[in-house]
């Protein structure tokens, strides 16, 4: 399906964290509605500060700032926590909930003359390493060639060879670089028969042709509803508000109450 002109896309990519059904645990169970609840807050915070294409992945800004809040406490770690909607959880025993097949986390500090600036815990370091699967690994980040090599080297390793050129510059101030990949893949499988050339509109003057997957199917759909009120003059003595409910099949449903 193609545009007649040119639109405004905002895009959102959740990844739920899922479980067999055998196995889900309320702990888990809340967990996934927390994070949905953290995606959602997070489109909508997005989705009023501007109109150009933004691809969000909830899951991963989750799962990396979790890592942090491990690292955190006292007033960060509250911060983190409340932004994140994970209040009242164990921050230490987060991380794992976030782990899944193809998630990948690189952890990279500052390094200088051989010692490392920033002093990573011990503790923190075994659980990045068990309960994620990531590394720790020490750059000299005032030798910006070195370093960029080193992530971009990881990005490489990581996407096997799809993400190249990942970061161009660092900041020779940088102190710690934390990075997420996760690979994940669509259920059911689109059909690569079914993939085409489209259009896709950046802007108001930018098009570009990228491959866009076709699937014909049956699937469901929710608008945001639109609440209204107008106030109505009705006698000297009363006052009513007229509230409209305009759903997106413009079915118009109207109250009168008394204030």
């Amino acid at each position: 399906m193609t545009h007649p002109g040119p639109i405004s896309l905002v895009s959102i990519v959740l990844v739920l964290l899922l479980s067999p059904a055998s196995s889900e645990t309320s702990a888990l169970q809340d967990l996934i509605s927390r994070n949905a609840d953290f995606g959602a807050r997070l489109y909508r915070v997005l989705a009023a500060r501007t109109d150009e294409n933004v691809l969000l992945c909830p899951f991963t800004l989750s799962a990396a700032l979790t890592v942090l809040l491990s690292a955190t406490n006292g007033q960060t770690r509250e911060q983190l926590q409340a932004g994140l909607t994970l209040t009242r959880l164990d921050a230490q025993t987060l991380p794992g909930g976030f782990k899944v097949k193809g998630h990948q986390i690189l952890v990279v500090v500052q390094v200088l003359s051989g010692a490392p600036v920033v002093q990573v815990a011990s503790s923190y370091l075994n659980l990045v390493q068990t309960k994620l699967g990531g590394t720790v690994q020490g750059v000299d980040y005032t030798n910006a060639y070195e370093a960029i090599n080193t992530i971009n080297h990881w990005a490489l390793e990581q996407t096997v060879d799809q993400v190249q050129d990942f970061i161009s510059e660092v900041d020779h101030q940088t102190q710690l670089l934390l990075f997420l990949c996760v690979s994940a893949s669509f259920t059911p499988p689109f059909n690569a028969s079914s993939t085409q050339d489209e259009r896709f509109y950046v802007d108001s003057y930018h098009v570009v042709m990228v491959p866009m997957m076709f699937r014909a199917d049956k699937y469901l759909l929710a608008y945001d509803i639109h609440f209204a009120l107008w106030p109505i003059e009705g006698s000297k003595r009363r006052k009513y508000e007229c509230s409209s409910v305009c759903a997106h099949t413009f079915l118009l449903c109207t109250d009168l109450c008394e204030e």
